[in-house]
């Protein structure tokens, strides 16, 4: 009886020391992993003439569901709405399209959606249709999947502007992909640290939740600055309190580097205290997105 007790309270230790390390354990973060310089992007986002953006619409066409203890390090385990935003960044004359969603065909490749907007969609596909261009903050289906799918989507590849690190790893589109050989004479973005690519528009590179992963600034023509942080965290709960997924969705399912993700939300949370009224937007954070929108930060529908 010795021996099985003590066999049991192994058991018991192993599996405690296991779930921590797979649910719980959070390092500190490492700070030297990267960093924004904000004067830099500033100056590049009025390096390209034109007029500034004039305001900036979002919608969620589609949701998915995590466990809360899968979106962020200690949280509970019930159930956490993931809705998937998209963004047009509206110009006096014309307008840039910053992710895409899906539809509930690519949905199931990851389990199923938790809700799907018909309508909603489809105001996307508009919007992606006549975008001067589409940018993505990273290649997962979720967040390009919306232009892969879109009716016209190979004469759409003219305006969608995908970085070479975005296309250098086709297993992150986790089973999303053009017709083959839709890609064969594409040309796709690359640049090192910062590249402004509209007025008012930069892309700053933040390798980590995906290689191609970046962060996108908007200036609007009011001087209110964004970031569009993809899934640098998949709620501002990740950036508030400096904390990431576990590791077992960091590494186990996602494969990111978890260290670096976890030194880019320490930084966005830096800057945000430094630059009070920057507006950082998170890809699937439902309740900060509607306060955005109803503090006039975002619009509720596509134009």
């Amino acid at each position: 009886m010795k021996k099985l007790g003590a066999v049991l309270l192994a058991i018991l230790v192993l599996g405690g020391l296991a779930y921590y390390i797979a649910i719980l354990q959070m390092s500190d973060v490492d700070e030297t992993l990267y960093s924004i310089d904000m004067d830099k992007v500033r100056e590049l986002a009025t390096s390209i003439d034109g007029p500034l953006p004039t305001k900036i619409n979002t919608e969620a066409p589609i949701g998915i569901e995590f466990p809360g203890a899968a979106v962020i390090t200690g949280w509970s385990w019930s159930l956490h709405k993931l809705p998937i935003y998209a963004y047009q960044v509206v110009y006096p004359e014309g307008h840039v399209m910053i992710d895409a969603a899906m539809n509930e065909e690519q949905a199931a490749l990851g389990g199923g959606s938790s809700f799907f907007d018909k309508d909603s969609y489809a105001r996307l596909q508009v919007a992606l249709g006549s975008a001067s261009q589409i940018f993505f903050t990273h290649e997962h289906y979720d967040h390009v999947g919306g232009a892969v799918a879109h009716p016209d989507a190979i004469a759409l590849l003219e305006r969608v502007r995908l970085t070479d690190q975005q296309l250098a790893y086709p297993e992150n589109w986790m089973g999303v992909e053009y017709p083959e050989g839709a890609l064969d004479d594409y040309e796709p973005l690359s640049y090192d640290g910062t590249m402004a690519v509209a007025p008012g528009i930069v892309l700053i590179e933040a390798a980590g939740h995906t290689p191609g992963s970046q962060i996108i600034y908007v200036r609007r023509v009011d001087g209110q600055e964004y970031f569009f942080i993809g899934d640098v965290a998949w709620n501002y709960a990740g950036i508030d309190q400096v904390r990431t997924r576990p590791n077992l969705v960091s590494h186990g399912f996602l494969g990111e580097d978890r260290a670096r993700t976890h030194a880019q939300v320490a930084e966005l949370k830096a800057l945000e205290a430094a630059n009070p009224t920057l507006a950082i937007i998170v890809g699937h954070d439902e309740p900060r997105t509607g306060s955005q929108i109803a503090s006039g930060l975002l619009g509720s529908q596509f134009e």
